[in-house]
């Protein structure tokens, strides 16, 4: 069976919109005060949200304790984050953001907010429903794919 050229081209936009803006969401982290990488705001933003243990922070990531572990000993270094203990375990490391890191993650949404908002402005207010629910059905799927691996 031959495959739907408007599927093949929709697919095909995907990709090259996938990159295109990881390279803008890249350039417009880099550009703050204090820069950060997209790791480092994923770091942050999840610590925030509650998300404090290597393994948590592993598994949301799809990487490995040691990659995860070089990022978050920077972020440390840097004064973004702190480490401790948790009251119920001493050996199990709890993450927290300092001022400085949530700072940092603050002005990093709010560019990033700014930024999408610009990106969505001409888009057809009737255009908005279907075109969020295809794009979450794919996020979606992707996830999944990413969590079987």
């Amino acid at each position: 069976m031959a495959a739907d050229p408007d599927r093949t081209q929709l697919g095909d936009v995907l990709m090259a919109l996938g990159g295109r803006l990881t390279r803008l969401q890249t350039e417009l982290l880099a550009s703050l005060d204090p820069a950060l990488t997209i790791r480092q705001y994923r770091i942050l933003s999840r610590v925030g949200a509650g998300h404090t243990s290597l393994t948590e922070l592993c598994r949301l990531a799809h990487r490995g304790p040691s990659t995860m572990s070089e990022s978050v000993d920077k972020l440390v270094r840097q004064g973004f984050l702190t480490r401790g203990t948790t009251a119920t375990n001493r050996r199990t490391m709890r993450l927290a953001l300092t001022a400085k890191g949530r700072t940092a993650r603050d002005a990093a949404d709010r560019a990033l907010e700014k930024f999408t908002a610009g990106l969505t402005a001409g888009i057809d207010p009737s255009l908005v429903p279907p075109l969020l629910a295809a794009l979450n059905g794919i996020y979606e799927d992707t996830q999944s794919q990413l969590d079987e691996r």
